[in-house]
């Protein structure tokens, strides 16, 4: 399908189990001021999903430069056995999550401040069980969370400053439920950390969102600054929102879900997936955009039930080392449960060959000629925009979009809807039912 070279397990008994975690997922990494990373993981279990020593949070610390011979963990977050990062209290069930932290927190992504500071954020989980038609998953709300320690051992909770409350959350409602699962990243040289961030669970039509605030105030709320366009197609950061997605599924009516942003070589890359297509990659000079169309890294016909692809810090564009989740079921039994590591190049992507004809061109007609760099009150689109176009030539485009050899007859099917999406929750697992929060 792609040329994504599948490098090597990174969970199971033989990766993570050393700590007590052998049954694990998600994994998105951060890079700290001390120049390791930090990667944070989600539902973990000591030998299988379901089974003992239940925890959500766990981290993995990580110094090995050369990645593309394999990711390797020195340490957990806890010392010999992952300790769960963050102290709160699992409630309710899998089908019905309760206040005030819900059934599980699942990490979204971690951040090192320049002054030292950690901070993470995790959303909390009201039900694993679609919540409409082509959704998914339903939260309580996204929670930040703030280490001071030098190596991230032990985390608090984040204070609201404006309204002197102990947890700073992203509400799911009104401009915040757009940053239910989000990522985080700073450019060298600014103050800003810019968030993009997704709708609870996966929606389908949803779209990436984008906020940002100066650092030294991410305890103040009315400092955020939301990123919107206007009827006008004037696109502006305002305190208070409004917010308009910055990028769209590919395919309409599908879905976005489990996002991830770095920095690599001086280019802002977002890794997600981009409902049927699988695992994407898009690249932009600034966090705002313009972004190259989606180059398409892993399908479902290589790794099945994929989610939450991740690139490692230490990439670069041209040999990438993404992390990226599966979870397989059978009739509620799982085949498989955890997160492996491709090597995936960052160079596709482009313009693909949208000026091969009229109809191709027609993408590109509401981007700005002026320049890649998308300033303050620009007007226009973000991304090229293929949706409106015929399916061959979407095939067309798409597949000169990426950096390697994708099937086309997949390609098209994937594009009419004749492809299901085979991305799992674990309400459809039957040996998570039966968990009940302590």
């Amino acid at each position: 399908m792609t040329m994504a070279r599948l490098v090597k397990e990174l969970t199971g008994p033989n990766e993570t189990g050393r700590w007590g975690a052998s049954a694990t997922d998600l994994g998105f990494p951060a890079i700290t001021n001390h120049g390791y990373t930090i990667t944070i993981f989600g539902d973990t279990f000591v030998d299988h999903v379901g089974g003992s020593g239940w925890r959500s949070p766990v981290g993995f610390r990580q110094s090995n430069p050369d990645i593309e011979n394999g990711i390797r963990w020195d340490n957990a977050i806890g010392g010999a056995y992952a300790k769960e990062m963050i102290n709160y209290q699992h409630r309710g069930t899998v089908h019905a999550g309760e206040l005030p932290d819900g059934f599980t927190n699942i990490p979204n992504d971690l951040i090192h401040l320049p002054d030292g500071r950690y901070m993470m954020t995790t959303f909390a989980i009201r039900s694993w069980d679609p919540i409409s038609p082509g959704g998914s998953w339903a939260t309580f709300h996204s929670r930040m969370w703030t280490s001071t320690e030098a190596h991230a051992e032990n985390w608090e909770r984040t204070w609201d400053l404006e309204v002197n409350r102990e947890n700073f959350d992203f509400p799911n409602v009104g401009e915040w439920s757009h940053f239910q699962n989000n990522t985080m990243l700073m450019l060298p040289g600014e103050p800003w950390v810019y968030i993009y961030g997704t709708n609870e669970g996966r929606w389908n039509g949803g779209g990436i969102h984008l906020v940002r605030v100066d650092w030294r105030s991410m305890w103040n709320r009315s400092t955020y600054e939301f990123w919107g366009r206007d009827g006008g197609g004037t696109w502006a950061w305002r305190r208070g929102g409004f917010t308009t997605p910055i990028l769209t599924p590919t395919v309409p009516n599908n879905a976005i879900g489990e996002l991830s942003a770095q920095v690599i070589d001086g280019r802002v890359v977002l890794s997600y997936c981009d409902g049927i297509l699988g695992a994407v990659t898009r690249t932009a000079p600034r966090p705002e955009g313009l972004w190259t169309m989606p180059a398409i890294q892993v399908t479902g016909v290589e790794q099945p039930a994929l989610y939450a692809p991740a690139i490692h810090p230490y990439s670069n564009l041209g040999r990438a080392q993404m992390l990226l989740s599966a979870w397989p079921q059978v009739n509620g039994q799982t085949l498989y449960y955890g997160t492996r590591q491709w090597e995936v190049s960052l160079f596709g992507g482009g313009s693909g060959s949208l000026s091969s004809s009229p109809t191709a061109r027609a993408a590109t007609e509401n981007l700005s000629s002026e320049s890649s760099h998308v300033t303050e009150e620009y007007t226009g689109d973000l991304a090229p925009d293929v949706s409106q176009l015929p399916v061959a030539e979407q095939v067309a485009v798409l597949a000169d979009a990426v950096d390697a050899e994708v099937d086309h007859d997949w390609l098209r099917s994937a594009l009419q809807g004749e492809l299901e999406d085979d991305r799992t929750t674990p309400a459809d697992h039957e040996n998570y039912d039966p968990m009940t929060a302590e």
